[in-house]
């Protein structure tokens, strides 16, 4: 029985690629990159990964801006909060909610299946009530 050729496929070319890319953007991550003032107000050094994460907090929940223009005026630049960021933020916390395309058979979560359930055995305990039994 002659050996199958290993001759890389397209897929497998692809996944190779973003295997490599996903594991030197963790090791990015992790290098130390900017001041950050903690609780207590004293400067530490944060990794990139928790000033990214900072930043996505920071955007999602708005913030102030003080800036002084040329003329040494004090500005004020509001930023409101962003839901791209809150939304991102509650799908990485809760879970993404999934998706049904069109035409396609609706894949109900355990939460769902336990709520009819439940709907079902109310109904049934008000039936027993109302007929009086």
């Amino acid at each position: 029985m002659a050996k199958k050729d290993k001759e890389p496929t397209i897929k497998n070319t692809k996944q190779r690629a973003g295997t490599i890319l996903s594991s030197l953007l963790r090791n990015i991550a992790e290098e130390e990159t900017e001041f950050h003032k903690d609780i207590d107000g004293n400067d530490r050094m944060v990794t990139k990964a928790e000033a990214l994460a900072r930043l996505v907090w920071k955007k999602a929940l708005g913030y102030t801006e003080k800036t002084i223009n040329t003329d040494g005026q004090e500005l004020e630049t509001v930023h409101y909060p962003d839901r791209v960021y809150a939304s991102m933020l509650f799908d990485r916390l809760e879970g993404r909610v999934a998706a049904v395309e069109s035409g396609k058979k609706e894949q109900r979560t355990v939460a769902d299946r336990v709520g009819e359930q439940s709907k079902k055995r109310i109904n049934a305990l008000t039936k027993k009530v109302i007929d009086g039994k």
